[in-house]
């Protein structure tokens, strides 16, 4: 079936889970374009809209990340000038952003393998180990906080980071060069 012949809930149901799958991935392009993460939401939501407005044209079989990302160059060049026209200045030239910009696409594989391969080593660890590590990476909580509510010192909530974080270095590292097999 072609997407010409899909019923517009078809093409919703699509387009949702295309976004759902690849936002992370979108945002990442962005957010390595732009000085900030409050940047980096409000850019990845119009382009949000954008590959909303235009998903018509998208043709499916080909890359939807690449295609959205495209988009989302796009916007992050009219924020800049935008930006540049209110501020007087911008950080880099137009050069450094197309260089990041292209090297940023072509990293978003190695990441998302990366990605799914922490997401699989995590699950690995000890639940308390695994607790403890994700209280630490929590919005708004610090190593104190975090050994706080695993009852270890802070010398021990150090020590235990340092031992967890090698453990995952070296469960993703594994991962990787054994092409992502268990």
């Amino acid at each position: 079936m072609t997407k010409s012949s899909l019923s517009e809930a078809e093409k919703r149901k699509q387009l949702m889970a295309l976004m759902t799958r690849h936002q992370r991935r979108i945002f990442s392009y962005i957010y390595t374009l732009v000085p900030s993460r409050s940047d980096a939401d409000d850019l990845l939501q119009e382009t949000s809209l954008v590959i909303c407005e235009k998903f018509d044209e998208f043709e499916e079989g080909t890359d939807f990340v690449a295609w959205a990302c495209q988009i989302a160059y796009w916007r992050v060049r009219y924020y800049r000038q935008k930006f540049a026209r209110g501020q007087g200045k911008i950080l880099f030239n137009q050069e450094v952003l197309d260089a990041v910009a292209q090297t940023a696409s072509t990293m978003t594989v190695d990441l998302d393998q990366r990605y799914e391969a922490l997401v699989n080593c995590l699950q690995k660890l000890p639940v308390p180990d695994r607790e403890f590590l994700l209280a630490r990476y929590e919005a708004g909580c610090g190593v104190q906080e975090a050994a706080k509510r695993s009852g270890r010192s802070m010398a021990a909530a150090y020590k235990a980071l340092n031992r967890i974080r090698k453990l995952l270095f070296d469960c993703v590292t594994n991962r990787l060069l054994s092409g992502g097999a268990t």
